[in-house]
């Protein structure tokens, strides 16, 4: 299945179209929505006028440098974030890196990098048997998400197995005694998503 979307390549300023003026109407608006403001409530904080402020947001107009400050401390943002590059990571499926966290018969990659750590992603392949090691464990972690790409997972919490297939997700907290295995001929392939990083 095809996809197409307009695409918008960054020229080669940081966060500028090629020629044009920077794009900040959407973090602009990212930034009010943030905050629960509505563009009414904007314009009480700022006096501004209300289509202005939808311009801006829409980046169909500039705003005066005084202008740009007024909206700036009513969403207490820098005016410099405004102009950052964004805030992420892209890590290529076959750059990402080999990890080992004590599984038996699985290889694991890395697929979330940098940012702060508020998150941890693994696409785990687990061969036939492949475990999660003799014993229950736990993660210094707030919730572990597992979502299964192809084959079965056997899923044990507690006294508790679920047996997981493909499309089928499942979510807990990391601090119950838990635990995985492969349980039959095939391979097993995973998502883990773990927050914050353990």
């Amino acid at each position: 299945m095809s996809l197409n979307f307009p695409v918008q390549r960054l020229g080669p300023g940081l966060g500028e179209l090629a020629g044009d003026a920077p794009r900040i109407g959407p973090r602009l608006r990212a930034a009010r929505k943030a905050k629960g403001l509505t563009l009414d409530g904007l314009v009480k904080l700022t006096g501004l006028d209300k289509s202005f402020l939808s311009r801006m947001e829409r980046d169909l107009t500039s705003a005066s440098v005084a202008n740009l400050l007024k909206v700036c401390e009513a969403l207490g943002i820098r005016p410099g974030a405004l102009f950052d590059p964004p805030n992420a990571n892209l890590v290529r499926g076959h750059e990402a890196e080999r990890v080992n966290f004590g599984g038996v018969g699985v290889e694991e990659r890395l697929l979330s990098q940098g940012l702060g750590g508020e998150v941890m992603v693994l696409h785990s392949t687990i061969h036939p048997g492949g475990h999660g090691g003799e014993e229950l464990y736990t993660l210094d972690a707030d919730l572990t998400f597992v979502t299964v790409l192809e084959g079965e997972l056997e899923f044990i919490i507690e006294d508790a197995h679920y047996f997981l297939h493909e499309g089928d997700s499942m979510t807990m907290s990391s601090r119950i005694p838990h635990n995985w295995r492969n349980p039959g001929s095939g391979t097993v392939r995973v998502i883990w998503v773990t927050s914050p990083h353990p």
